[in-house]
């Protein structure tokens, strides 16, 4: 049984929008374990150290584009995304004004977190957009709250347990239980979209 964290990060001075999901699971089950809302790098560094076996799938751009604009990560899944009918806004370039400080931290964790657990950058909208059926669940689940109770029945079918009521009040912490689905779905061979690591620039594969 391996160990998923879900991070989904703000910036680092907006901590208390940080939400971090940790499940266990194996090739055919993710069962939900522990919420942290309002995660700082401290908490994250010391749940990522725990145990080696842990995979954590973080939602930030782990790395910029050499020059700025789109990574070929970004693009690539950009396309993906708007073939399905979401919004090409979802995917966010890492330099931009409003995704520097982001970047930032992600680039910053990442490295933190790298020598002790596995580590992916995820998109928690694409990870559960790319198969869920319901795209105007996709498109309102960071707003409404009943789109979320939707989703997570899509993730009971698709063998991740134990969501608690808690984890669907905020999109924050519904990310991260998403981020760590993403991750699980990585670590087993099963990802719909995926962006291979290009090092030294680009480390970390990037999945959904």
């Amino acid at each position: 049984m391996k160990r998923f964290i879900g991070i989904d990060l703000s910036g680092p001075s907006n901590t208390k929008d940080t939400s971090l999901a940790i499940f266990h699971g194996d090739d055919s089950e993710l069962s939900f374990h522990q919420l942290i809302e309002g995660a700082t790098d401290e908490d994250i560094y010391q749940q990522g150290k725990l145990t080696h076996n842990t995979i954590i799938g973080i939602d930030a751009p782990l790395s910029y584009q050499p020059g700025g604009g789109d990574r070929p990560a970004d693009r690539a899944l950009r396309k993906a995304v708007v073939k399905i009918g979401m919004r090409s806004g979802s995917i966010m370039t890492p330099t931009m004004t409003r995704m520097v400080y982001l970047t930032l931290r992600g680039i910053s964790l990442s490295r933190t977190l790298s020598p002790h657990a596995t580590i992916v950058e995820v998109h928690p909208g694409a990870a559960i957009g790319l198969r869920a059926p319901n795209i105007e669940s996709i498109l309102a689940y960071k707003s409404e709250m009943e789109h979320r109770y939707q989703l997570k029945y899509f993730l009971e079918q698709d063998g991740v347990t134990g969501i608690p009521e808690k984890a669907l009040e905020s999109s924050h912490s519904f990310d991260a239980c998403l981020a760590a689905y993403a991750a699980w779905r990585w670590e087993h061979g099963r990802s719909e979209f995926l962006y291979e690591a290009k090092p030294p620039f680009h480390p970390f594969d990037m999945s959904c």
